[in-house]
């Protein structure tokens, strides 16, 4: 019974999340990967062997009517003894160069590794929506592109890592064959490690590091704490993002367990990782909510 009380309370707030109207280029999730690692590698769909779900809203300014914002959905599993990994995300973006939709699905194999350590690939395939001018026809048009990644995922009791390309394909031509659009293709190796400093108190450095043809390779450096499985808190320093747009912010977050099937994240970005331009917006920083519900949760999960 309360169990069933608890899933109201989740759906009834996913549902606020997304009652409203948005629309942005994929690379908003490479933001959120420390919350929902399948936004950037696809091997890493049903890592914490049950099913969760994920729902997300970024916004710039709360209490303004139509105000730039962002929501994303995830959901991934196992299935197969474990064996299998499945994910799906869902993008409504409005938030940064582009205005956006899309929704990818994510499949992983798992191979059963010493001392209880998971070895994943996986694949991922879907479509974004752009309104991209069409130099041909002199019109704004909606126009479907295809999206697929690959990836390698390790995850054991203390060291976790990945090597993934989230984006191999994603362009758009006109009907003269110009392009309208190029997705960034960026190619990224992370690695991160659990480290108890007591017994109730948990640290996990990691870092990403993103290459992206033609440009400086990106670093992110993160640091998380929970604390008695109950708090979460971490920040994180992003060099030379892997978006359309690169620049450099910092950004921090506050997690939350409130119960064992539900999880409150809130993070805040110095700055609009999806559209870093300061003229574009009079206020840079960004400020996002996620909601986790796991329905049958057998262990606490990082």
């Amino acid at each position: 019974m309360k169990l069933r009380y608890q899933a109201g309370i989740f759906l009834g707030a996913v549902c606020s999340l997304l009652s409203q109207t948005a629309s942005a280029q994929k690379e908003v999730l490479y933001s959120q990967y420390l919350t929902n690692p399948i936004s950037i590698n696809p091997a890493a769909a049903g890592s914490a062997e049950t099913f969760q779900l994920s729902a997300s809203l970024r916004r710039k300014w709360f209490g303004i009517r139509n105000a730039p914002l962002t929501q994303t959905v995830t959901v991934d599993g196992a299935v197969a003894n474990g064996k299998v990994g499945l994910g799906f995300q869902a993008l409504n973006d409005r938030m940064g160069l582009f205005a956006a939709t899309g929704a990818y699905g994510s499949v992983a194999y798992r191979f059963n590794m010493p001392a209880l350590a998971k070895l994943s690939i996986g694949v991922q395939g879907g479509v974004s929506v752009l309104p991209l001018y069409d130099y041909s026809t002199a019109a704004s048009i909606n126009r479907p592109i295809a999206s697929l990644g690959l990836g390698i995922y390790y995850k054991g009791d203390r060291f976790f890592g990945g090597l993934s390309v989230p984006e191999l394909v994603g362009r758009a031509l006109d009907y003269s064959e110009r392009f309208l659009y190029q997705s960034v293709r960026p190619v990224m190796v992370q690695a991160g490690t659990r480290i108890d400093l007591s017994e109730k108190t948990v640290l996990i450095p990691s870092v990403l590091v993103s290459k992206i043809p033609d440009r400086s390779p990106g670093v992110d450096l993160n640091a998380r704490v929970w604390i008695n499985e109950q708090l979460g808190l971490g920040l994180s320093y992003r060099y030379n993002s892997p978006g359309l747009v690169s620049t450099n912010y910092l950004y921090a977050l506050a997690e939350f367990q409130i119960s064992n099937s539900i999880r409150l994240n809130y993070t805040f970005y110095s700055k609009t990782p999806e559209n870093p331009t300061p003229n574009l917006y009079f206020q840079p920083s960004t400020h996002e909510v996620t909601l986790r519900f796991t329905p049958n949760a057998l262990a606490f999960t990082y």
